[in-house]
């Protein structure tokens, strides 16, 4: 193995041990939860440092890396979790269609539902850097308030910023633009969702897909995250083929799966 190989190694090494101690913490739970096989069923709560996407205690999450997975919830929705879990032979069939479906008629008496999975990639450690398509320059932006300036309230770009005037339960604290010519023709731009986990999205305009620079401004952004102390992560639908293809393109992997609860609206 080179030193450049062993370096990327124990960089992805180090971002797992990362991820795991998050995960960790939004679970209730000890790391080793994630280590173990097996599935682990503790009380919601939500400590200082956990990824924000909700003011409130999770009602349902769940969290795997394959063959390890830990859920948390309310202690009303334990009985039914205890024979949920009971009735998977192995942690991923939790995530089968008709499991979630059974998941899902437990949770709308107390006026939930499962909002989706969330298949979410770490960096493999190598930080590949796609190259910039000829034409095409870059700028970045390096702060919450250059981003503000620049592109709130955000109605072009919903995968890589926030809409509207910005979330500041998650705040948008870098993007990379690649322009043509003062045309914004592609973001990347990453989210603050916990002090030390960023997470990366990116929006190419439709008359500029196909052309590369997704990858152009996502890996670079992923490495300079990196270079910043922080653990750059990537999250993608189970469908979304080419968003998975360019995270894999960019240099990540796929290292686990969020499975949450949200409220139901009212109609109308």
């Amino acid at each position: 193995m080179t030193t450049e190989a062993a370096e990327a190694k124990n960089r992805k090494q180090t971002y797992y041990a990362r991820l795991v101690r998050q995960l960790a913490l939004e679970c209730n739970t000890a790391p080793e939860a994630f280590t173990v096989p097996g599935v682990t069923l503790t009380v919601s709560a939500k400590p200082e440092g956990v990824r924000m996407y909700s003011r409130e205690t999770p009602f349902f999450h769940m969290a795997t890396t394959g063959n390890s997975a830990v859920v948390t919830a309310d202690e009303k929705l334990h009985p039914f979790l205890r024979e949920w879990i009971a009735s998977a032979a192995e942690p991923h069939r939790l995530l089968e269609f008709p499991t979630l479906q059974k998941l899902d008629g437990a949770l709308r008496p107390f006026g939930y539902r499962v909002a989706g999975t969330f298949h979410m990639c770490l960096p493999d450690g190598t930080f590949p850097i796609t190259a910039l398509p000829e034409g095409f320059g870059l700028k970045w932006f390096r702060s919450e308030a250059e981003i503000a300036a620049s592109f709130y309230p955000n109605t072009s770009f919903p995968n890589a910023l926030a809409m509207g005037e910005g979330n500041p339960l998650r705040p948008d604290v870098i993007a990379l633009a690649a322009t043509d010519g003062e045309t914004v023709a592609a973001l990347a731009g990453a989210s603050a969702d916990a002090e030390d986990f960023w997470q990366i999205g990116i929006d190419v305009l439709p008359a500029y897909r196909g052309t590369g620079l997704g990858a152009a401004v996502v890996s670079r952004l992923a490495k300079e995250i990196a270079e910043m102390g922080k653990l750059p992560f990537y999250g993608t639908a189970v469908a979304n083929l080419h968003s998975q293809r360019l995270a894999r393109r960019c240099g990540f992997y796929p290292a686990w799966i969020d499975v949450d609860a949200s409220r139901i609206e009212p109609e109308g």
